[in-house]
């Protein structure tokens, strides 16, 4: 997953149970007012590593809206 997303930094949580959800923050990237009011997210987390992908893709299609109504994303 690290490889597939690089720009983020991904790790697991832990509980006293064991393995938690899963986390990613953006490495090295601060968001702009417009970003965030589009969506976009500094953290995200996922109950498990499919639904965490999820959210990563989610983010890079929000992006990907903003780069193409020509704001930065």
């Amino acid at each position: 997953m690290a490889a597939q997303y690089p720009d983020w930094v991904i790790w697991r949580g832990a509980t006293e149970t064991g393995p938690g959800s899963w986390y990613a923050t953006r490495r090295g990237t601060s968001l702009t007012n417009a970003q965030f009011d589009a969506g976009m997210a500094q953290t995200v987390s996922g109950d498990d590593a499919a639904a965490l992908v999820g959210e990563l893709q989610r983010q890079q299609e929000i992006a990907a809206g903003l780069a193409a109504a020509g704001t930065p994303g």
